[in-house]
């Protein structure tokens, strides 16, 4: 199950990156990371397809209805990545950060939204498909913020159930990186769908709309220091902390290290959350929740309702869902454990 082998972390893979999140131990120890020559991108798919939104013939004025909707809070703009993802440096150390523990296999550059040619490593057919699976339940236009998607192998006792990690490829938070473990993708196919969904919530909360990593703003934040940046106002993350963190329960938490103590008392004294990990922090707390949302996942509790409640009446957030729904991969189990 989810809950007794899996969690989600954050991680820091180096000064020249600045923030990871990803799946590891159930103990709550942290997970490292690691990735020649690097190859020109391609514009186009590896499918050979045209690059048109693998749905679209789905889609319906419903979901043209949501596009719109969309764009007044989480905009192409908000969610879309700046800079040239054919700049990106695709070398093993690049994609690790400088740290050990991960074996990086297979990377590709992401160009427009699009999976371009592998940059790093052989073509992985499984990478592949976990793309095609994070590019079916994502709106058009909304994967641009993705500059390298990698897979690897876990090189270290402490890296076996690190399922994926996010991490910003720059200070600011234009463009992002999302690493697979190729192994654990293919052993569960159904949790690497939830994993998907719950790592790009970190891409799409974490953007230069969402998240101001100025100097200026994190010593003058009157939100949230998360660590790496200032949440804005109106951001998701504030939404979210404001409704599922309010009484105090954010000042519990210490952005530079995680506490597995602290976050399974707050899982006991909180049945909403879906897993003791989601107790750690409003993000990863987000995280779960997104991705249950996504995959349909019958919540447990009355808390866990309401999480999936406010998700769903977030303008943007709903089409993961149809779009999941639209492509017979819903619903998924609820393997987490229960809190409270």
């Amino acid at each position: 199950m989810r809950s007794s082998a899996i969690r989600i972390v954050a991680c820091v893979l180096g000064a020249a990156l600045v923030a990871a999140s990803c799946t590891a131990p159930a103990d709550g120890s942290p997970a490292d990371d690691a990735g020649a020559d690097v190859e020109e991108p391609r514009d186009e798919p590896l499918d050979g397809s045209d690059g048109e939104d693998p749905l679209d013939e789905a889609e319906s004025s419903d979901a043209e209805s949501s596009d719109a909707e969309f764009d007044d809070t989480l905009s192409d703009a908000d969610m879309g990545g700046s800079g040239d993802a054919g700049d990106v440096d695709c070398s093993e150390e690049a994609l690790s950060g400088g740290e050990d523990g991960f074996a990086f296999t297979s990377a590709h550059r992401v160009v427009d939204g699009l999976l371009g040619e592998v940059c790093f490593g052989e073509l992985d057919q499984l990478l592949v498909e976990a793309w095609d699976a994070l590019a079916t339940i994502t709106p058009p236009g909304q994967l641009t913020d993705l500059a390298l998607f990698a897979g690897f192998e876990p090189d270290g006792d402490a890296e076996v159930d690190t399922l994926a990690f996010v991490n910003a490829l720059d200070v600011d938070g234009n463009q992002f990186q999302m690493t697979v473990n190729v192994v654990e993708a293919e052993a569960d196919p159904d949790e690497l769908l939830l994993t998907l969904a719950h790592e790009f919530s970190h891409v799409f909360t974490a953007t230069q709309t969402q998240l101001d990593r100025t100097d200026e703003a994190i010593d003058d934040c009157d939100t949230y220091f998360n660590g790496e940046g200032c949440y804005l106002a109106d951001s998701l993350m504030m939404g979210w902390i404001e409704e599922f963190w309010d009484g105090g329960l954010i000042d519990t938490v210490d952005p530079f290290e995680d506490s597995v103590e602290d976050a399974d008392a707050r899982c006991a004294a909180d049945e909403g959350f879906f897993g003791s990990y989601a107790a750690t922090s409003p993000e990863e707390d987000f995280a779960e929740a997104f991705s249950a949302y996504v995959f349909r996942v019958e919540p447990d509790t009355a808390g866990q309702a309401d999480r999936l409640d406010w998700v769903d009446a977030q303008p943007g957030l709903f089409e993961f869902g149809e779009r999941a729904d639209a492509a017979g991969l819903t619903p998924l189990a609820n393997n987490f454990d229960l809190c409270g």
